[in-house]
């Protein structure tokens, strides 16, 4: 009974972070686009400065990355408690983002407001007062609770987790950087666009908040690389023999997709064929990111992978580690298809003798 309760807690949870991330995601694309136009038109200064155009576009931008937190907060509580929980979330986010907790702290103050206010729904109160239960009640004593607990308790060790966490990716280099750029990358191919994916999409875009282009560029680069590994994979079936014909067609339209910066055109192959795409998809990502990082390229802008290409620090070597890990992912998946295929053909062979 406590198993199946951790594990219905653990699924509620995962799906609350990722209806955070899920609503984040508009605000960092609008935030993340006009920053990185500022940033290929004024140079790395205008972090630094609103005297210029694009200084101005630069805070235009970083506005709306900076709701990364509270989004992240409020959305988490909507989604486990409802409305109720959504003005708590954005008052103690925006509190979690002023403390400099990050999204790790955004993500604390979400899940506690949310559960805060579903106990709180669960109290009697007398007739008179309960219309206000919702709109006064709940929303007061939730943000005054969770903000309470944010600013005495859980703000330095998070804040201490946030800083250790920035700190260690900025020193990142050399085998390191390797190891961070392959999980990151595993992670955006595991479930395409899944609980998983919006994590490591939260992670790095936190990072780039932070100046961190390590990470940011492998979670940008990996964006791509599912839909190229299975574009690569229908044109390496020369025989016609592994996809279908309308497989064949999502193949290009996935990679049309890929191009600017969608993964989900690579779910319908991992549907119909997960135990082979999935992992196929999984092991080219991370070798391209792994690749990339061992190279020490980096994108200063918000750009996912082909559309980042001319603003990496070396295109060529960032072209290469795409090429090398999508055609290793290609292989795999064909390969693994293919055995299946002789299988099914030996199965059919021998029941017909």
């Amino acid at each position: 009974m406590a198993d199946s309760k951790a594990k219905t807690f653990g699924r509620d949870l995962m799906r609350a972070f990722q209806s955070g991330v899920s609503y984040m995601i508009p605000v960092v694309v609008a935030g993340g686009i006009l920053t990185s136009v500022a940033v290929i038109g004024g140079g790395s200064g205008v972090w630094e400065e609103t005297d210029t155009f694009w200084g101005v576009l630069r805070m235009i931008g970083q506005t709306g990355l900076n709701f990364i937190v509270p989004m992240i907060s409020a959305y988490v509580a909507y989604a486990i408690a409802d409305r109720p929980g959504l003005a708590p979330g954005f008052i103690t986010g925006l509190i979690a983002y002023n403390m400099g907790t990050g999204f790790i702290g955004g993500m604390i103050t979400g899940v506690l407001c949310g559960y805060v206010v579903n106990w709180l729904k669960k109290l009697p109160v007398p007739d008179r007062v309960r219309t206000l239960k919702s709109i006064m009640i709940i929303p007061i004593l939730t943000t005054f609770v969770i903000g309470m607990l944010l600013w005495y308790v859980l703000g330095t060790p998070i804040h201490f987790l946030t800083d250790s966490l920035t700190n260690w990716l900025n020193s990142l280099s050399g085998a390191s950087a390797t190891v961070m750029g392959s999980i990151i990358g595993a992670m955006m191919a595991f479930d395409m666009g899944g609980p998983i994916n919006k994590i490591a999409y939260a992670f790095g875009t936190a990072a780039y908040t932070e100046g961190s282009y390590a990470a940011s560029t492998a979670m940008l680069l990996a964006i791509g690389v599912p839909n190229t590994i299975m574009f690569l994979a229908t044109l390496l079936d020369r025989k016609h023999v592994l996809f279908d014909d309308a497989e064949r067609d999502n193949g290009a339209t996935a990679i049309i997709m890929g191009l600017v910066g969608i993964t989900e055109g690579t779910i319908p192959f991992a549907l119909a064929d997960p135990l082979r795409v999935i992992p196929s998809i999984i092991v080219g990502t991370s070798i391209t990111c792994a690749i990339n990082a061992a190279f020490g390229v980096t994108n200063s802008t918000m750009m996912s992978t082909y559309m980042g290409i001319p603003f990496t620090t070396n295109p060529v070597l960032y072209i290469l580690s795409i090429v090398v890990g999508s055609l290793i992912g290609a292989l795999m998946v064909v390969g693994l298809k293919y055995a299946k295929y002789r299988k099914d053909q030996k199965n059919a062979t021998a029941e017909n003798a």
